[in-house]
């Protein structure tokens, strides 16, 4: 049932499901990060994309199928790397450009203390 949910998903966007996990990646991404009121450069975002992901992983890898368990590593693998690519990328992004942000100097700093 969850597995044709997401082919059905996919089939009304006109998507692949290798597309589904892209796009829902970031908009789980971005949706923790306004949700949360944290900056995307924040961790936490990213580790809830993260756990999302690993659940979704672990209902699809045992999932029942013809009467039987079936075991999909490499399906999984792939579908990690496509959910968390872009939400990894903006991560660091974000990181980088909070990195190089000019950072204010205290007016404390500006004001000379005369030598003792």
């Amino acid at each position: 049932m969850y597995n044709a949910l997401k082919t059905d998903l996919a089939e009304f966007l006109g998507i692949t499901k290798d597309a589904l996990h892209i796009h829902i990646g970031l908009a789980i991404f971005f949706g923790l990060a306004v949700l949360l009121k944290r900056s995307p450069s924040s961790l936490l975002p990213w580790l809830g994309v993260l756990g999302f992901e690993l659940l979704n992983e672990l209902m699809d890898i045992f999932h029942w199928h013809a009467g039987a368990f079936s075991f999909e590593l490499g399906d999984s693998l792939k579908d990690i790397v496509n959910t968390m690519a872009w939400p990894t990328i903006a991560l660091f992004g974000f990181r980088l450009a909070e990195a190089r942000k000019p950072r204010a100097i205290p007016a404390s700093a500006l004001i000379e203390t005369p030598a003792e």
